[in-house]
This record gives C-alpha cells, structure tokens and sequence, in this order.
C-alpha cells in the first residue's frame, strides 16, 4: 500500500482515526487544529490506492477547495511523482491525474451545485460545508448514486439546522469533533504556548457563542444567518455585460485592502430611479495593492462609468485611499466616507446606539427582501453573503454582525448606501402662457 509521509513533529490521535475512516464523515473542527494537512495525506492515498476512481473537492468558490487540492498536489509530487501523468494530462488548476486512472478535481458549486453536478464520481469532499448552499447538497449528492461513493463534510460548526446538522445524527456518517483547545494542550512547545496564546486573545475578543462554533467545534441556535439561501438564490441574478445607460447614476463602493494575504473589494451599481433599483454591473475582488494602487483603479473605472458617488471605508489603511481621491479634481466633490465605526445621526443629530456599519448591512438586506436591488451571480458574492452572521450578546444586549468573508459585501454595502442618502434632482419646466 502506498503512503504519503507526515512531515510534522506528531500525529495526534484524532488525526490516526480519521486516516482510518471508510466511508461516509464529518470533520467539525476548530481552528489552528491540523484539519486541511491530514484530509489531503487521506485523499492522497486514496487516490494512490484505487485506481480508477474519480473524486472531487467542492466549496463556496475555487479558491476554498484550490487550498486543500493543492496540498494533496504536493504531496504527491513530493512522494510519489512517477505516480503523475504528464504531457497533455500534466496536472491543471482544478484537475489532475495519476497514472493508475484515478483523478482528482476541484470545482465551486455555484447557487445550487450546478457547477459540480455533471461528474459521476466515487467520493465528494465538501470544504469549508459551512458556506455551501443547501441546495447544493441535494443536486451533488445522486452523483454518488451508481458507485456507492463516500462524502466527506470538513469546516467549523454552524448553526443547529441544514443538510450537515441533520447528518450530525446520520448513523452512515463517522461524526468527529475537534476542540482547538484540547489539540493545543497537547502539541509540542513552543506551538503549544503559542497556540493558548492566540487561543486567549480570541475567547476575549469573541462572544461565547462565536468562540464556541469557531474553536470548540459547537454549533450554536444563538448565532443565525443574516442573509438565507432563499434570498441570496434570488437577488443574484445579474450578468456583466458592460453596457453603459446615459442618464443613469453609477455608483462605486469600495473596500480597500493593503499588502498582504488579504484582499479588499470594489462594487459598481447602476440606479434607476423610476424603479427605485439597483443592479450591479461590476465587481473586483483586489489583493496586494498599494493604496496608491487601489486609487488608481478607482479612477480609471471612474474614467469609463463616471460615478456620481464613490463610497470609500476609510477605516484603517482605507484612510489612504480616501485622502487621495478627496485630493483629486476628478473625484474629491464625490467620494464620501464610511466607516463600519462611525456613529450614524438621528433625525434630531443626536448620535444614535447602532453603528454605521451595521446600519449598511441591514439597509442591503432590506433591499434584497424588498427586491429592490440585482447582484451579480458570482461565487465571491453568494459565498460573502452567505457568510454573515448575527447574535444578540448575553453581556452587551447588543447586536453583534460578524463574517469570515466580508470583503464583497462591504463593497457592495457602501455603493447601495446611495438609496439611503440619494440626491434630491431638481428639474426646471416652463408652461407656455
């Protein structure tokens, strides 16, 4: 039988249990535990030891389940790199095969799983299960069907309702739960110090429940979806098809990132307002600019769908960008700041309790509930949105937004902020006496 090396200091328990696993599982972990490492040396083998057999990993997006494909990737090639075809079948992006006929491939699902849904394959991994679409699970599953074929569920807990949580009590499905702070008492220093070190700054940073679902591995009733997948099946509807409509408003939001793993995001929308609507036309996901950079590219889309107002968060390195367009001739009578922080006024301009990024969120949401809004059906959105989450704190009484994913809604926020805050447009008619 052929077998991968495990190339780290140890091999907890857990890890051995779910190399022996055959069949059906869910992988609940919490963060910093090792999960992604020992499901890839798991996929690997399998697929160096039956040959002929097609697996595939799915997620939200591509770049979710590109991660984990990677890492199986690597270790084959690292092990066991005869096993690889190449010239015309040398591994891709999203596929690769072995010489034994077996192949793996990676695929988002899309709305409703119609982007993974024509393969007929022996197993499925659901990454990151949390952020999958319910309606997912019923169009992958039947292609199961004819091989008998395994599904493999891997993420953090969620909430106490779906497809997973049903299968939590599913007597087909090896059930594994793993607490980050049991995996940390046990690893080697100085990870183990290092680990309850972060492990503490985050159990004060988040509410119970938070900290339950990310580390403990608890779902929680407490912790609710903000935006269902009814909704967002709905509302994500548009096409990019550039047109541009004079007489229109255009509207930019804008959600900067620095330098460095994370991204930001800029969202275009375009008002009518006969209909009161809002569709979006564009959406950029950014990584790894300058904010100089992100500037510029602001005012290049500004050159071609020339906004009546850029929403910019000048929250954190968000500051630059906003200073920079408000600099310029071109954009500073219509860039405005919002900032997730600030405190928004009430009719009498007292501050109110609530803050002005949840306010946005809650204003996108009644848009998309009153059908007043079309976003572009793209995985980067439908996985953002999908991501919010709400709970009311035990200790505060306050509402509490949170999201792992957040950099395409508040882009998207910010520009339909502009129904809140539009214009009055003053027309002048004559009547001829």
């Amino acid at each position: 039988m052929l077998k991968t090396k495990w190339l780290y200091p140890q091999m907890d328990e857990w890890q051995k249990a779910v190399l022996a696993v055959i069949g059906n599982m869910i992988l609940m972990c919490g963060r910093q535990v090792g999960k992604s490492e020992i499901v890839a040396k798991k996929i690997a083998d399998y697929l160096l030891n039956n040959p002929k057999h097609h697996i595939m990993i799915v997620s939200g997006v591509e770049r979710q389940a590109s991660g984990l494909y990677n890492k199986v990737l690597r270790l084959i090639e690292k092990d066991f790199p005869s096993q690889l075809k190449h010239g015309r079948d040398k591994p891709l992006r999203t596929v690769f095969k072995l010489k034994n006929g077996s192949v793996l491939r990676t695929e988002p699902v899309g709305l409703d799983g119609s982007g993974a849904r024509q393969h007929t394959l022996n197993g499925v991994i659901f990454e990151e299960m949390q952020l999958i679409p319910e309606e997912a699970f019923t169009a992958i599953t039947p292609m199961l069907f004819t091989t008998g074929g395994f599904m493999w569920f891997l993420g953090t807990a969620w909430s106490t309702e779906g497809y997973v949580y049903d299968r939590l009590s599913d007597p087909n499905f090896g059930v594994f739960r793993i607490n980050s702070e049991q995996v940390a008492e046990i690893r080697p220093e100085p990870s183990r110090t290092i680990l309850i070190n972060h492990l503490a700054g985050e159990r004060e940073r988040m509410t119970e429940a938070q900290y339950a679902q990310e580390y403990l591995a608890i779902p929680s009733s407490n912790v609710r979806q903000i935006f269902n997948d009814k909704l967002i099946k709905k509302i994500l509807t548009g096409k990019r098809d550039g047109t541009i409509i004079k007489d229109k408003d255009y509207l930019c939001g804008v959600d900067p990132a620095g330098l460095g793993e994370d991204e930001g995001s800029i969202s275009l929308f375009r008002y009518d307002e006969y209909k009161e609507r809002l569709v979006q036309v564009e959406h950029e996901v950014t990584s790894q600019l300058y904010t100089t950079e992100t500037t510029d590219r602001v005012i290049a889309l500004d050159n071609r769908w020339d906004f009546h107002k850029i929403y910019v968060d000048d929250g954190g390195v968000g500051f630059g960008v906003f200073s920079e367009l408000i600099k310029e001739d071109q954009t500073k009578f219509k860039t405005i700041a919002l900032n997730n922080s600030a405190r928004p006024l009430d009719w009498k301009g007292d501050r109110t309790k609530s803050i002005l990024g949840n306010e946005m969120i809650f204003n996108l949401l009644g848009l998309m509930e009153r059908g007043k809004i079309e976003l572009l059906n793209c995985a980067e959105m439908r996985e953002s949105l999908k991501s919010y989450k709400f709970e009311y704190s035990k200790k505060t009484k306050e509402l509490l937004v949170t999201s792992t994913y957040n950099h395409p809604v508040q882009s998207t926020m910010r520009a339909v902020w502009y129904a809140q805050s539009k214009d009055l447009k003053l027309s002048v008619h004559s009547i001829k006496v």
